[in-house]
């Protein structure tokens, strides 16, 4: 099996991280797997492409960001290039432009739409919305992260061929706590061997609160802790990111807070830090606190829908994060005692989701075998 997979903007993200994830695991089970991006790659996500280049995984982006024209020519591109048996398009744009692809140059390709997004809502866009009436027949199948996102999608939409629910995975093992990562990379930082260091991973956005964990920290300093707050991830909003520099000065905080941008090295960020922070306002079904259980890691988050599931693990407490009170004391309360915890995470591997994306495939193409049949 030719399994394609298309991406807006490889890059540190739970859409385009699944897509990697995915073609490693059906590539290391016998399938052909490929992954065309509109964009060009952060240069930092490159460190993660890499490595499934050597191993098989055909991969294509472009130089420079594209427009409208040069997308469909992308797609059309690869289509020829890779000659693909199913395709998977993450992400509302590319799944627009991946049917309309196949249309456009009279490919009968399958394509199967992956919907990620925070708001479980990928379509309250009209510009969007109106794409996806046009092109919702087009798709082999439609999945989603969540069943809020299914049912959503449902709402706005109706009845399609398939909808269905699969959550993200993640590779488990890859993020199991290391102590030996923990003492090289919390020297390398200069994290004092007593200091607190609190981890927050994902790009710099409103929607991911980084202003909220700032407006925690000053509060545990306050109190006399010895704490670092380390934040890693992209800059998505340049105007955001200032809003949260200007807060830390205006708190003093400077020394206690370190950028370290986009990283490809999470797992040993994980193993090094003591409380991992996600006060997100809004997420899917969110690969980075998949990530962060896996490591061990305790874990204070914000109190959504999205996190609720995921409340009964050991050492998590969800909080609303908007009272940074309640949000300082819950960090506080791992401060305190330290500790790692073990958790099964089975059925988040990526192993197992793999699994099911690959069954899902084989359905569709052996639908589609019988339908040829009978014609």
């Amino acid at each position: 099996m030719r399994i394609l997979h298309i991406v807006l903007t490889p890059r540190h993200s739970g859409a385009e991280v699944l897509a990697c994830s995915l073609a490693d695991a059906h590539a290391g089970h016998g399938a052909v797997t490929g992954i065309a991006a509109l964009n060009p790659s952060d240069p930092d996500f490159e460190k993660i492409v890499d490595p499934l280049v050597q191993r098989g995984v055909w991969y294509t982006n472009p130089p420079h960001v594209t427009g409208r024209l040069d997308r469909l020519r992308l797609i059309s591109r690869a289509y020829r290039e890779f000659q693909p048996d199913i395709v998977v398009a993450h992400s509302v744009i590319p799944a627009a432009y991946a049917r309309a692809a196949a249309r456009l140059s009279g490919a009968s390709i399958p394509v199967v739409s992956v919907l990620h997004s925070a708001t479980n809502d990928d379509y309250s866009n009209a510009a969007l919305r109106t794409s996806e009436y046009l092109l919702r027949f087009a798709a082999a199948a439609v999945v989603t992260v969540t069943d809020t996102a299914r049912d959503n999608y449902r709402k706005r939409f109706g009845s399609v061929g398939r909808l269905e629910t699969i959550p993200n995975g993640t590779q488990i093992d890859r993020f199991r706590f290391d102590p030996a990562e923990r003492y090289r990379l919390r020297h390398a930082l200069q994290a004092g061997e007593k200091q607190i260091v609190l981890l927050q991973v994902g790009r710099v956005a409103r929607v991911k609160g980084q202003v909220s964990s700032v407006l925690a920290l000053k509060r545990l300093v306050d109190a006399g802790h010895d704490v670092m707050l380390w934040f890693a991830g992209l800059t998505e909003t340049e105007e955001y990111r200032q809003e949260v520099v200007d807060k830390i000065a205006e708190l003093n905080l400077e020394h206690h807070v370190l950028w370290l941008g986009s990283r490809s090295d999470v797992p040993s960020l994980l193993s090094a830090a003591d409380v991992y922070l996600m006060p997100s306002l809004r997420e899917a079904h969110s690969v980075a606190m998949i990530e962060a259980l896996a490591s061990s890691i305790p874990v204070v988050a914000s109190d959504i829908d999205a996190f609720a599931k995921l409340n009964g693990f050991e050492g998590i407490r969800c909080v609303p994060v908007s009272d940074s009170a309640r949000y300082a004391a819950a960090i506080e309360s791992f401060v305190t005692y330290q500790a790692r915890f073990k958790r099964d995470l089975s059925a988040f591997s990526v192993k197992r989701v793999a699994e099911q994306y690959f069954d899902l495939f084989k359905q569709i193409l052996m639908r589609d075998d019988i339908r040829t049949e009978r014609a």
